[in-house]
């Protein structure tokens, strides 16, 4: 049984405005974590940025086996406090930022703004990892691609930053639809594998 509830909050995080954001990095969060690439889409899936970062040191090679980033990619990438403002500017830009797994997106800019003695930012941080744990009713952590795959949603461009994005993006609009349907009094609607979305444009 879906959980309208949750499929509500899915829909007023695209109804009122929100900016879905995602890392890929050199590791887990620790003081010494760099982010290697950064992507900020909004519910419109209009690509806000899209960008490789170049970290201070070298990206562990355990790393680069997920993402799929090399040093070789990041050389002539801007470096965290280069992109830092036009960040700061786009994450901004709506009221919600949503992550598929917000813990861990707001430590790693926690820990990488205070390595780099940026200012550390005010935002009104939701996860939509939790989010599709309560309307699908797990009581387990769901990876992206598991929860895509229960849901009709294609996986593409996975461990990237934009394709994560994206696909946290029509996960929301999943659920969502679940909310839309159910209040025209079709409760079962919302879990059909219609996936035409519009795609995120470039």
């Amino acid at each position: 049984m879906r959980s309208l509830a949750a499929a509500q909050r899915a829909r007023r995080f695209l109804d009122e405005g929100c900016v879905i954001v995602d890392f890929e990095t050199t590791g887990f969060v620790s003081p010494s974590v760099d982010i290697v690439e950064i992507a900020v889409i909004d519910q419109d899936g209009q690509v806000l940025l899209d960008t490789l970062v170049r970290p201070e040191g070298h990206i562990p090679s355990r790393a680069s086996q997920v993402h799929g980033i090399y040093d070789s990619d990041v050389k002539g990438a801007p470096s965290f406090r280069e992109v830092f403002d036009v960040f700061r500017q786009v994450i901004s830009a709506q009221p919600f930022v949503v992550a598929y797994n917000d813990q861990f997106e707001r430590g790693i800019l926690r820990a990488v703004c205070q390595r780099y003695t940026q200012p550390q930012l005010q935002l009104d941080w939701h996860c939509a990892m939790r989010t599709y744990m309560a309307y699908a009713g797990q009581g387990k952590f769901s990876k992206l691609g598991m929860a895509c795959e229960r849901e009709g949603v294609r996986v593409e461009n996975a461990h990237r930053a934009l394709g994560d994005c994206a696909m946290t993006l029509h996960l929301l609009r999943r659920m969502a639809s679940y909310a839309e349907n159910a209040g025209a009094g079709n409760q079962d609607a919302g879990t059909s594998s219609n996936n035409a979305w519009p795609r995120y444009r470039s």
